[in-house]
């Protein structure tokens, strides 16, 4: 972890079918997921718990005459792909005042629990933006938890181990801080933001492109 407190919370996987996309995951790699929270602005989701502090978000597709569903519509091309990266921090007033960032306040629903959190950088899109998490912290690792055993795993995934990026190596470092700590690889030429990630489980890593 850097000194900022950086770690991997979650990669965005973008898929034109979340349901689909998640049956293909668990006959594949034997990944579980559960039902995410309520989206309203076209996309639908579902979350793969992954561990204590991280998961894999299955963003999908849903109504395509609203704006995200429309934007996700026309970033995939028909194309399943992992699409972004979000990182943990312990202090997002610190992370954002020193890269100039505002803060957005969000709520996101489902059955059983509302998450209030924090972000700042979603804007510079396709770099990865910010998160803080509000409330109890033991309370976020007994709704965790509960997720990961309800997701069934049939592989005891753990953690993140790396992330592939094309960006300009200075790009990101300057975005990050060149001692951030985090497993990222370089693959240039292959244009701007993640494209790639790395999954530890019981089975071996996983990689999802």
């Amino acid at each position: 972890m850097n000194p900022e407190g950086f770690w991997i919370d979650h990669v965005i996987y973008g898929v034109m079918d979340a349901d689909a996309a998640c049956e293909r995951l668990r006959e594949e790699f034997g990944l579980g997921s559960v039902p995410g929270s309520q989206h309203l602005g076209g996309t639908t989701n579902r979350i793969v718990p992954l561990g204590p502090q991280c998961f894999l978000e299955i963003l999908g597709v849903g109504d395509t005459s609203l704006p995200d569903g429309a934007w996700l519509n026309a970033t995939l091309q028909g194309q399943d792909r992992v699409l972004w990266w979000c990182l943990g921090v312990a202090d997002l007033d610190a992370t954002a005042e020193s890269r100039g960032l505002p803060i957005r306040s969000g709520k996101a629903r489902d059955e059983d629990d509302k998450i209030v959190f924090r972000s700042a950088g979603m804007p510079q899109y396709p770099l990865p933006f910010f998160l803080q998490l509000m409330g109890d912290p033991a309370d976020r690792a007994q709704i965790n938890a509960e997720r990961y055993a309800a997701a069934n795993h049939d592989c005891a995934p753990t953690d993140y181990t790396f992330v592939e990026v094309g960006d300009f190596a200075p790009v990101l470092e300057g975005w990050l801080g060149e001692d951030h700590g985090l497993p990222v690889r370089y693959e240039p030429g292959t244009g701007p933001g993640i494209h790639a990630c790395g999954i530890a489980t019981a089975n071996g890593e996983i990689v999802l492109r």
